[in-house]
């Protein structure tokens, strides 16, 4: 078995920011009526990790989308209402993903937030970004990547108009 890539799957707003100062996301509701690739992706993955804001936020949307898909919550605190397949994990990234990846048939979503991205990201881990650039301008918000301690080189692998005005940009890490 080939060892999971690690993978982003994200929009963010032309001027590159992924939510509102106060977190919202109702901003991409216009764009959600189109797949996106979106389907095609989630076939490909066998397991999530995402940061505790970004869980809190997906609870509140409704019913769990990710069920029988272990999902691993990057958090120190108590979840009091896990969702189906969600487990906590308070370790750095590099711990939960040495964990989780042995374990994995399919790739792990990074499934954000900002914070949680520039982890893994600094520890080198991030095999693929798939990125939606959403024709918005939001003038402030939550950045894409967030603080980052170091460089690092993409390299495009493609780049697609999409309905709406969207453009997906597919880059592997250097």
């Amino acid at each position: 078995m080939a060892a999971p890539r690690l993978r982003v799957y994200i929009a963010a707003s032309l001027d590159g920011y992924i939510a509102t100062t106060d977190g919202g996301v109702d901003w991409l509701a216009p764009y959600t009526t189109e797949d996106y690739g979106y389907e095609a992706f989630l076939a490909e993955v066998g397991a999530i990790i995402m940061g505790r804001a970004t869980f809190d936020q997906v609870r509140g949307f409704g019913p769990w989308p990710y069920p029988g898909r272990r999902t691993i919550v990057l958090t120190s605190r108590p979840m009091e209402a896990p969702a189906e397949g969600a487990e906590p994990a308070a370790g750095p990234p590099s711990e939960v993903l040495a964990a989780l990846t042995p374990t994995v048939a399919g790739d792990i979503w990074l499934h954000g937030g900002a914070q949680t991205i520039a982890g893994f990201l600094d520890l080198g881990a991030v095999d693929r970004i798939e990125l939606f650039v959403i024709p918005v301008l939001l003038g402030d918000g939550v950045r894409l990547f967030g603080r980052r301690r170091s460089l690092q080189g993409l390299r495009l692998v493609a780049a697609e108009p999409a309905p709406r005005g969207v453009v997906r940009l597919l880059y592997d890490l250097a």
